[in-house]
């Protein structure tokens, strides 16, 4: 049967309508925090980052390296892999998705070419936002089980609603552009497994596919207008599923979206977040000594342990990738140093750490939340030890009273000062009145 009311159409109409200036206070700090995060995260990521740098040129698009590259595509391409590349980038634990390291590059290099002024720019970011949140949140728990990436699926479209913001595009033509971001969105979670890079490629192509998407609206080119409701539809082909709007339409409400999402305090997965704060608790309350830990169980939230790459155990572990979402590593690596140490995700073959990932119980709960879990510990003499962590999110929280010194800590990791750090950091405050031009250049090296 036709439906007069399609979801990509209703989903432009949103879109169209979100903006800075209608958010609560809340929702206004943190938005500003995730833009702090997450442009500080991009640059301690270089170091790590695996896919090739575009081409250089003298003049064009803000690369995070410090040069410039023709393409704004491209610019958004490789900065959306830095970005990513220390997997410290906020997240939406119900979309299950990384957001912002799509959206933030895709619409860097769209305001750049436009220069377009900051409160654009937060009007954009926003839209990204609601977008990619809206979009998964009733369907995340249906793909991922199938291998299917969240951040893969779902981001194009927080990059193209971004994108077509800056652009001016009005609702026909943001719905239009998500309908053809439904025909360029994938990424596999074997790479979690694997421990291979497409982690990377996936963020990577959503941001540049979300930008190809606007570009082909604004050059005509049609996308379905069931294309993602309709029966050989997006959401039919992917989880089995119809939805209408109606159905979602909570979900893009633009205060949520960006209240809901995580600033990651550790670089790992966001899965792996509650693990190293309880695994550092235990240590700090209890200081077991590894060689008297006889058993270890690590207890989760069923989703989140069933996610692909969260029950890695080695013995062998190919890269960073299949490390960071390791539960098991991730706990025995704090366990054995007292705290995390980032450098012990490279670190390969260090005892006592191994044993303890060789003995770790990694098991679910039904009844523990997303961002839960419970450590339980077997001493040598039957001494046990068990802590906590309930919604997590709370306590793993970067907020006002912590932003500053953990987004400078990414800045002296990069070999920047303070200095550069408290230009950036005007320039985010300014950004509502300012330039998106201006606060690029406060991230040259």
């Amino acid at each position: 049967m036709f439906r007069e009311e399609s979801v990509n159409s209703q989903a432009g109409d949103a879109l169209a309508k979100v903006s800075w200036s209608g958010l609560t206070k809340a929702a206004k700090q943190k938005l500003q925090h995730c833009v702090i995060a997450n442009l500080s995260v991009a640059v301690a990521g270089l170091p790590y980052v695996r896919l090739p740098e575009p081409a250089a040129t003298g003049a064009g698009h803000f690369l995070f390296s410090g040069r410039r590259t023709a393409s704004a595509r491209d610019a958004a391409f490789w900065n959306a892999a830095v970005m990513h590349a220390c997997t410290q980038d906020d997240f939406h634990p119900i979309g299950n998705l990384h957001a912002a390291t799509v959206l933030f590059p895709a619409a860097m290099a769209a305001a750049e070419a436009t220069d377009a002024p900051g409160e654009r720019f937060l009007d954009a970011l926003l839209a990204g936002y609601a977008a990619a949140a809206g979009l998964s949140c009733a369907f995340s728990p249906k793909t991922t089980p199938r291998g299917l990436r969240s951040t893969g699926l779902y981001s194009p479209f927080g990059s193209a609603a971004a994108v077509a913001r800056i652009a001016g595009l009005d609702a026909a033509g943001i719905g239009n552009a998500l309908a053809l971001s439904a025909s360029v969105a994938a990424g596999l979670t074997q790479c979690w497994v694997d421990g291979s890079d497409e982690w990377q490629l996936h963020v990577a192509q959503a941001a540049a596919n979300g930008m190809l998407a606007v570009d082909l609206t604004r050059a005509g080119v049609r996308g379905g207008e069931h294309a993602l409701d309709g029966a050989a539809g997006f959401y039919n082909a992917h989880a089995g599923m119809r939805p209408t709007f109606a159905d979602i339409a909570r979900d893009f409400d633009p205060d949520r979206a960006v209240l809901d999402t995580v600033i990651k305090r550790y670089p790992v997965s966001g899965i792996c977040q509650p693990v190293v704060r309880l695994a550092e608790t235990v240590a700090a309350r209890h200081c077991p000594k590894p060689e008297d830990i006889e058993a270890l169980a690590i207890v989760m939230n069923p989703f989140e342990m069933r996610y692909p790459g969260t029950l890695n155990k080695g013995p062998v572990f190919k890269s960073f990738s299949d490390v960071l979402m390791s539960a098991a590593f991730c706990c025995a690596s704090v366990l054995t140093r007292g705290k995390f140490e980032f450098s012990d995700l490279f670190e390969k073959g260090r005892e006592p750490r191994d044993r303890l990932i060789a003995i770790a119980d990694v098991r679910d709960d039904k009844g523990l939340p997303t961002l839960s879990c419970r450590i339980e510990l077997k001493m040598k003499g039957g001494g046990r030890i068990a802590e906590s962590l309930i919604d997590g999110g709370k306590e793993l929280a970067i907020d006002a009273s912590s932003i500053d010194d953990w987004a400078l800590g990414l800045w002296r990791e990069a070999g920047r000062t303070q200095a550069q750090y408290g230009k950036f950091r005007a320039a985010v405050d300014g950004l509502e009145k300012g330039s998106t031009k201006a606060l690029l250049e406060t991230l040259q090296p």
